[in-house]
């Protein structure tokens, strides 16, 4: 008589507990869905990066104060919208921002724009990028690059196309969707900047800043030219061995820049283009980069391999390139791929 006491009273305090937890429990999880964010500002600042998921990005805002439940965010997600992809970039959020809002705003996009620039891209080809991408207008950006002020080390050398060129240092970025061009040409030579140190630090070369124009040069070479990464370091070699021995580079990738269009082939009327960046007519290094290059190619323009190569040209698989310090052997490879119709 005495157990069944017990359990009239027990059973009915513990249905009641569980029932105040769910309550609790639940209104939680309400209150999260309908205002997520802690912030004592209007706003709350959300960093998305790339690779960045749903679930580790509540994780980091519930670590950083900025959310109130990961567990709760986490749970709307697998009842409401099970397949998530957010876009990276920086939002700034209003604080009273529901749950569901957020969720739309991250996949949408917020206040940036990402753009990825690729290796080898020319000032032409990132304005177009940019425009197309809906950050600047192409226009808009070609006369900063061509007004542009600032770096001591970028020369104001007569004929040049962009004193930028070489500079823009190509990599994805995000950028305010009110950026202006002035700040987008500031942050990627910024970016050259730092990967010029990094380099120095890998491979132990004082970098001086007053060469950082001919490693931008040679590596912008190095860029149109290689094909494999095995390549570059070769090539960088050929380009010092040319200029150590005082011959023309004659570099097909001077002309192409020179003529504005890509060609897959170059007739002898190309070659004869008058322009300072044309290295068929003109000894030493061109006028300017003639484009913008990634690590590897700067790497490889500021530690080239130790050869005596003095010619390179594509093997018949059109990725690889061979190397040679004898004339000889430089025409026959050229007479195999003319036979093969290359």
């Amino acid at each position: 008589m005495k157990k069944y006491f017990n359990l009239k009273i027990i059973i009915p305090i513990f249905v009641s507990l569980l029932l105040m937890i769910s309550g609790i429990v639940y209104l939680k999880y309400i209150r999260t869905q309908n205002s997520p964010l802690i912030s004592s500002q209007s706003t709350v600042k959300i960093v998305v990066k790339e690779g960045d998921s749903i679930y580790n990005l509540f994780d980091s805002l519930e670590n950083e104060n900025k959310l109130k439940s990961s567990f709760f965010a986490k749970l709307y997600i697998k009842n409401n919208k099970p397949k998530v992809e957010i876009k990276p970039g920086e939002y700034n959020v209003r604080t009273e921002t529901s749950l569901k809002n957020l969720i739309t705003l991250l996949t949408e996009g917020g206040d940036t724009l990402k753009v990825t620039i690729p290796e080898g891209f020319t000032v032409d080809e990132i304005a177009t990028r940019l425009d197309k991408n809906g950050i600047v207008k192409k226009e808009e950006f070609l006369k900063a690059c061509k007004e542009y002020k600032g770096k001591g080390y970028i020369k104001d050398t007569p004929g040049k196309k962009y004193l930028v060129e070489g500079f823009l240092f190509p990599d994805t970025y995000n950028f305010s969707k009110k950026v202006k061009s002035e700040d987008i040409i500031k942050e990627m030579i910024d970016r050259f900047e730092a990967v010029i140190k990094d380099i120095q630090i890998e491979t132990n070369v004082e970098i001086k800043e007053e060469d950082y124009e001919k490693y931008a040069n040679i590596a912008s070479m190095i860029e149109k030219e290689a094909r494999v990464d095995k390549d570059r370091e070769l090539i960088s070699s050929v380009i010092k061995n040319r200029l150590d021995k005082k011959m023309m580079l004659q570099i097909c990738s001077t002309v192409i820049y020179a003529l504005g269009e890509h060609k897959d082939k170059l007739y002898d009327k190309d070659l004869k283009i008058d322009s300072p960046y044309n290295t068929y007519k003109n000894y030493g290094l061109p006028v300017g980069p003639i484009g913008n290059a990634g690590k590897p190619s700067i790497k490889a323009a500021i530690s080239p391999a130790d050869t005596n190569y003095i010619y390179y040209i594509l093997e018949l698989d059109q990725k690889t390139h061979f190397f040679t310090n004898k004339s000889s052997e430089f025409e026959n490879k050229k007479k195999e791929r003319q036979n093969a119709g290359l």
